[in-house]
């Protein structure tokens, strides 16, 4: 058998598909086991195809398969959407005594368990769905125990009888395939290690990093798939002395991000597409008053409402580019779920460093994917906090006009002005979205006006210098094919390099985790005799950025089908694309 272990689960939406995918998750992360989900799921509260897959080994994993060894089927439109990974030596589990009766391939073991009976069994027919989790320890030869802590996590809440019942589902379950089926033959038997790991997504990744960076409040509005990062602080926050509040909308959302930012508190709000729609006039505000806050952008299909529980990079345009006038900002994009954590606590540091917003730019891929990591992976002793011209009291003489008045937009050789918080002695000052003079009053004066223009620019051209805007290189670095990619797209390409090399291509690959600040990759391409940019978009937003600095033609790899890439489709599609014409001039 494989050495690594896929799983699933799907039926309707509000059949708990989540939180069974999530308890099983748990389980293997417990056991020392190497974890990596993704989700499939309809933008609907019940009803619509759902589905909960896990791919898991003792080796890191960073990408899904097109491969399901165990599917437990809650209805046969999940049956007939996975048939296509289905395999000789497949198991799927079902219920027989439900209304539907099951079509499974003769290749595929069909497991019938009575779920609902064993579970009421148990103590109700809500757990189910943890009968099947017991059903699927057997057949893998996973100790039905090390669901047991897992379990009280999710249900400890709810008493300690809930949690028992669902230990005797689960074993239940187990014991029922014991004692009916036969399944050696099958060669399933997943190894535990004695190692420890944290498991989390791209939301809750982010969220950490807020906490860590020192982030003390937050102003949010639920919107798919950026909920989970309020979710996340939310009773968290508070034990640092932060605050979290739910606004009433997203224009109010980052109003009150930008007034906690002004009053000193590192701040942060996170949202979607529509709702960065909505929050980019005070975006210019945010940028003119020289405000430091953190925007993090879960990016999902769009335009419009769109697919809201769908996967697409389609917002970097806006995001480089949002916005009436011009309006300097910085734009960070993680491109694992660990990078989420460390490109937040990077996204407050450029924040108060260089007084302007900070985009940090996640996508649905990386915010409800559930992944292992060693502990020390977010290591908080290796946290550096910067921010920047924040003046104390005995600083405050240098920054004061003849008058003695703030110049809180004074105009420096770097662009970067001191900033005092509220409360410092002599540091009083206001600031304004209208043109300004260094102290913050309005002005029409054409000479004040370039100054400040120029200023507040000047700083992006500071950041572009003292700051190390690199990229993360895998493969051959003296292989002729280059692929460039941005955000979630890594962890699918580094497996598809496993491909690659099985069929003797040699592929040089470059993950770009800052789109503005940048790295200039004009020597990277020019080097390279095949340039191809990797993207989940219609139009290759991030090709044409490319373009645009190397001024040259790259080849594209779009997908905008609402789902992430997998490795062997990449490794697939670079095979063609290296056989392709450059696209003309």
């Amino acid at each position: 058998m494989a050495e690594d272990l896929n799983w699933a689960v799907g039926g309707e939406a509000g059949d708990g598909i989540d939180s069974t995918g999530k308890i099983f998750a748990q389980a293997l992360s417990r056991a020392g086991r190497h974890v990596f989900t993704s989700k499939d799921f309809a933008s609907r509260i019940r009803g619509g195809y759902t589905a909960y897959k896990i791919r898991t080994s003792v080796e890191d994993v960073q990408s899904v398969v097109d491969r399901l060894d165990i599917l437990v089927a809650l209805t046969q439109r999940t049956i007939d959407e996975n048939l296509d990974e289905l395999h000789d030596g497949s198991a799927v589990i079902y219920d027989g005594e439900r209304s539907w009766e099951a079509e499974i391939p003769d290749e595929v073991e069909a497991v019938d368990v009575p779920l609902k009976s064993i579970a009421e069994d148990a103590g109700g027919a809500i757990m189910r769905n943890i009968v099947a989790l017991g059903a699927a320890c057997e057949i893998t030869g996973f100790d039905v125990e090390y669901l047991d802590e897992a379990l009280e996590k999710r249900f400890g809440g709810k008493g300690s009888k809930i949690v028992e019942n669902n230990k005797e589902a689960a074993r239940l379950g187990q014991e029922y395939v014991q004692e009916n089926y036969d399944l050696d033959h099958l060669g399933y038997n997943v190894e535990t290690t004695d190692n420890d790991y944290v498991l989390l997504n791209g939301d809750e990744a982010i969220g950490m990093g807020a906490i860590a960076a020192g982030c003390r409040f937050y102003a949010g509005y639920p919107i798919t798939p950026a909920t989970n990062v309020m979710e996340y602080l939310t009773g968290r926050i508070e034990d640092y002395g932060g605050h979290v509040v739910q606004a009433e909308d997203e224009l109010s959302a980052i109003n009150m991000a930008l007034g906690g930012a002004r009053a000193g508190a590192r701040s942060m709000t996170a949202t979607s597409g529509p709702g960065i729609d909505l929050m980019t006039e005070t975006f210019g505000l945010i940028a003119t008053s020289e405000t430091p806050l953190v925007i993090v952008d879960v990016m999902r299909s769009g335009p419009s409402t769109g697919m809201p529980t769908k996967q697409e990079q389609g917002d970097l345009n806006m995001t480089l580019y949002g916005g009436h006038g011009e309006i300097p900002r910085f734009v960070v994009a993680p491109t694992t779920i660990a990078e989420c954590f460390w490109k937040t606590v990077e996204a407050f540091n450029y924040a108060e460093k260089y007084q302007t917003p900070v985009y940090v730019v996640s996508d649905l891929a990386l915010a409800v994917t559930e992944q292992t990591f060693e502990p020390e992976v977010f290591d908080m002793d290796d946290v550096e906090i910067d921010r920047g011209k924040l003046v104390e009291d005995d600083e405050v003489d240098e920054w004061l006009d003849s008058q003695g008045r703030f110049r809180a937009h004074a105009v420096t050789d770097d662009g970067i002005s001191p900033r005092a918080k509220p409360g410092t002695v002599d540091g009083a000052h206001m600031s304004t979205g209208l043109e300004h003079d260094e102290l913050g009053r309005r002005t029409e004066e054409e000479d004040e006006r370039v100054q400040q223009v120029d200023k507040r620019y000047r700083k992006v051209e500071t950041a572009q210098n003292e700051e190390d805007w690199d990229y993360r290189e895998f493969g051959d670095e003296d292989a002729d094919n280059l692929v460039i990619s941005w955000g979630s797209n890594e962890g699918a390409l580094i497996e598809a390099l496993d491909y690659l090399e099985d069929d003797g291509v040699d592929v040089r690959v470059i993950s770009v985790p800052y789109i503005f600040p940048r790295p200039d990759l004009s020597d990277e391409i020019e080097a390279a005799e095949e340039t191809i940019v990797v993207e989940c978009n219609a139009t290759g937003q991030f090709a044409d950025v490319i373009e645009h600095d190397a001024l040259t033609r790259v080849k594209r790899i779009n997908k905008y089908t609402g789902v992430r890439f997998k490795a062997d489709e990449l490794a697939e599609q670079i095979v063609d694309q290296l056989s392709e014409e450059v696209p003309a001039q």
